[in-house]
């Protein structure tokens, strides 16, 4: 019982945080809605003594493409409601995620958010909520830009390649 407090408080005071969070309008960017995919989060199962369930978990991840590259912004995850089923059930299972107004974006719709990536391409997304003005939205992606780098120009110019691949591959 005293576990199963402590993650409630925990809960709760995740969620009061991203209530503080601050605002990211000052670098929100425009980008136009191009496709939804389901992802594939696995299985689990839960065996309490009753049988075994298993099910199966996934999410949306929404396409966003600028004149930079695309952006693969994934659906809010739950984390309260994560963390009380899995200490109700004792069992380790997949995130839940939330259903959000991105679900019914159709292709060419204008799309507000502010990004954060690292050297990776992982970006963390903070979008405008169109059901809570003044709040933001939290979620989890990735970037592709359209010019990716490459290995081709660390060796130009160092006389490593030969005429034919250097005039392919470096740009004069």
């Amino acid at each position: 019982m005293k576990f199963a407090k402590t993650v409630i408080m925990f809960a709760l005071a995740l969620s009061t945080a991203s209530a503080f969070a601050s605002d990211h309008a000052a670098s929100y960017m425009a980008g136009t809605f191009s496709a939804t995919n389901k992802v594939n989060d696995g299985t689990y199962s839960n065996g309490l003594g009753r049988g075994i369930v298993t099910q199966t978990a996934a999410h949306n991840v929404h396409y966003v493409s600028t004149s930079d590259g695309t952006y693969a912004i994934e659906s809010p995850t739950a984390v309260g409601k994560t963390i009380l089923v899995e200490s109700l059930t004792h069992t380790a299972m997949a995130d839940i995620h939330k259903q959000w107004f991105m679900d019914q974006l159709r292709e060419g719709d204008q799309i507000l958010f502010a990004a954060q990536c690292d050297k990776h391409n992982n970006c963390t997304f903070w979008l405008p909520n169109p059901d809570k003005v003044g709040k933001e939205i939290k979620t989890q992606g990735q970037y592709q830009p359209n010019v990716a780098q490459t290995n081709t120009t660390a060796l130009c110019g160092k006389g490593k390649f030969s005429p034919a691949v250097e005039a392919q591959v470096c740009q004069k």
